[in-house]
């Protein structure tokens, strides 16, 4: 295996480095704007490296200097939480929730139809017009009036009337009661960012407009530079940051400026990060974060030891299969079939590294989450049955996972605990059986046959291969993706994986162009608060978008276009409840077993990330002894994280 994936990883580093190096030597070739590269590194911008954070931009930009991020398309990572800005945030590692643009939490009547909200005075756009309640009603009025914008549909739905009362309180008349109604305005990820009035009420087409002649930022800094191939951007610290939220909230300056780049591959990251070109990354495979730990002696991760990565980010990894098109996976006694074929405890290992914690649910296995759903659902995971023969029941979970990962651990030589609830912690939980024969009786019964190699066919007579779709950027659904290949071998399928960008990626799944998908979020997302609606709400049969046609825009985050009346009506009952009302939690274990009864996505594991910093030149980005922020530096709470990092030499950066 591990060779296997060497020479996998080795040729997309090929790949990746020939072009970003192209894309650097075309910028300086073609470019006059561009500034010379600094001679004393390989960076392609003229700037003393004291003086600049660098840091992983993910994947390469292929829509490039647009700044529409009310449109599906123009990417979002880091560069969200540098310009824009909005009225909340939810720090996804402490649970507090920072009031920003707003200066107090939302005020809603008690019928819920009517949400008051009153601004932070004295927050400016960088060309020095202060944002007030005009520029907030502004963006909402001009969103629902262009149908396809993000958001969009969520705001056509749910508001009558915007209004400012006056310059800092905007009021919003609401067609329907919804207490959770600031959601969209407060960030996990994103949220509504806050457009300039001043620019865009001259725009004529805002679904095509570029926002970057002028860019205006409502953040801390401002768009500076980038690369045309989409493998750069570098942002400068604005002279009035002290008037930004992040800068009002923080007190900090944060460094004079930030870049983000793409180097390609893990085993670049690593080199990038050995020769201090790279200051922090998002994640990495586990091979070249072992290099990083060998080779950069000030880089480190959330943990300083095993299992070293940061664990509780809000969302899970999934095998996704499309359902909106005829399909021998839109039989649930196939799709638990293949998930029987699977061995989590090998996938978690041998291609994880064992350091992410196993989840059954469609539900991160963070610690407060699993309080509130995965330790209360236990015994009903135990209990729980799925039919092989008519009138055969059999139990598919397996409570033991935890300890057989530890055994593996302890092998290696890793320290763990023997306390069966701190090994769920580090872990995660039980999953389903690794039960071969289980799946092949599920096939047999439904008209599937083998051939003389062994080999599935399907009851047409075919041979049975499954197609799937995966972005090799986001390391974590790729290894599982070929851990999936792997063992579904060995049972007898054929899976393709088709390797894409990014961009092509996402846009495959937006239009239901795929047979399964190796993906993250959307219904296996959660919320620190513990309630499930954000991450179900577009799953609603009343936002379902046939194939063909995007779900990006729409309201909809039903990539795997499913139609369930009992998805409908638990989402319903939702609606109608305040988020700490404790049936929503009740709901949210209902919407669960209802997913796992059809088992409409295999979820794996909880997310880890190798979220590594270099403090070679800069400090001051938190860790588990530190946990005082969300390391997530790409969501838009990353702002307020990056202003607390500090030059390691206080001579070398200027304030």
């Amino acid at each position: 295996m591990n060779n296997r994936l060497n020479v996998v990883f080795g040729t997309i580093i090929f790949i990746f480095t020939t072009i970003f190096y192209l894309g650097c030597g075309n910028t300086n070739d073609n470019q006059n704007k561009k500034p010379k590269a600094n001679p004393k590194s390989q960076l392609p911008i003229d700037i003393p490296r004291q003086e600049v954070f660098v840091l992983d931009q993910i994947f390469r930009y292929s829509v490039v200097e647009n700044f529409n991020l009310w449109m599906p398309g123009p990417p979002s990572p880091t560069r969200q939480g540098l310009i824009m800005d909005t009225l909340w945030y939810i720090d996804q590692e402490t649970g507090e929730q920072i009031n920003a643009l707003a200066i107090e939490p939302p005020i809603y009547s008690e019928d819920f139809r009517k949400m008051t909200v009153k601004l932070r005075p004295g927050v400016y756009w960088s060309d020095g017009v202060e944002f007030s309640a005009e520029d907030l009603v502004f963006t909402v009025n001009n969103l629902k009036s262009n149908l396809g914008m993000n958001w969009s549909t969520e705001l056509d739905l749910f508001v009558e009337k915007a209004n400012k009362l006056d310059k800092y309180t905007a009021v919003f008349e609401l067609k329907i009661p919804n207490p959770r109604f600031h959601y969209y305005f407060e960030v996990r990820y994103n949220a509504i960012w806050m457009q300039p009035k001043h620019i865009w009420q001259n725009v004529e087409d805002p679904m095509t407009f570029r926002f970057n002649n002028p860019l205006v930022s409502l953040g801390a800094y401002e768009y500076a530079d980038s690369d045309p191939s989409g493998y750069w951007e570098l942002f400068k610290r604005r002279e009035d940051w002290k008037r930004t939220t992040a800068g009002i909230l923080t007190g900090k300056s944060g460094p004079p400026y930030i870049m983000s780049i793409f180097y390609g591959g893990s085993e670049r990251k690593a080199m990038a990060m050995g020769r201090h070109e790279l200051d922090l990354f998002m994640n990495v495979d586990y091979e070249a974060f072992q290099s990083v730990l060998r080779k950069t002696p000030k880089a480190r991760s959330w943990y300083k030891s095993f299992p070293w990565a940061y664990p509780n980010e809000l969302t899970c990894r999934y095998f996704g299969f499309n359902l909106g098109q005829e399909t021998i996976l839109e039989n649930k006694e196939v799709r638990w079939a293949l998930t029987l074929a699977l061995d989590i405890v090998d996938l978690q290992t041998e291609y994880i590294g064992g350091v992410a914690r196993v989840t059954a649910l469609p539900q991160p296995a963070t610690p407060k989450l699993m309080d509130l759903y995965h330790d209360p659902m236990e015994s009903w995971l135990k209990s729980f049955q799925i039919e092989i023969e008519d009138g055969e029941l059999y139990h598919p979970y397996d409570d033991t996972i935890p300890e057989q990962i530890a055994k593996w651990a302890r092998k290696q030589g890793y320290t763990v605990p023997t306390d069966a609830k701190e090994l769920r912690l580090m872990f995660g939980t039980g999953w389903w059986k690794h039960d071969p024969k289980v799946a092949e009786r599920l096939l047999l019964k439904n008209g599937f046959a083998r051939n003389s190699d062994g080999q599935w066919l399907k009851p047409d007579g075919k041979l049975w291969t499954v197609s799937m779709i995966v972005a090799p950027d986001e390391v974590d659904i790729y290894r599982l993706a070929i851990g999936a290949q792997d063992q579904w071998a060995e049972f007898g399928l054929k899976l393709e994986l088709e390797t894409l960008q990014r961009d092509p990626y996402s846009t495959r799944e937006y239009m239901g162009e795929f047979e399964s998908t190796s993906s993250w979020g959307n219904a296996s997302a959660g919320d620190v608060t513990g309630d499930k609606w954000q991450a179900i709400f577009g799953l609603h049969s009343r936002f379902y978008t046939p194939v063909g046609k995007s779900t990006a825009g729409n309201g909809s985050s039903n990539i795997l276009r499913i139609k369930s009346k009992q998805m409908d009506h638990i989402i319903d009952e939702l609606d109608q409840l305040h988020p700490e009302d404790p049936r929503s939690i009740e709901l949210g274990q209902s919407f669960m077993k209802l997913w796992l009864a059809n088992m409409y996505s295999i979820v794996t594991i909880s997310f880890k990330k190798f979220v590594t910093i270099d403090e070679h030149y800069w400090t001051g980005f938190p860790t588990s002894e530190n946990p005082f922020t969300q390391p997530l530096y790409w969501f838009g709470g990353g702002r307020f994280t990056l202003q607390h990092l500090t030059p390691i030499d206080p001579e070398t950066a200027s304030e």
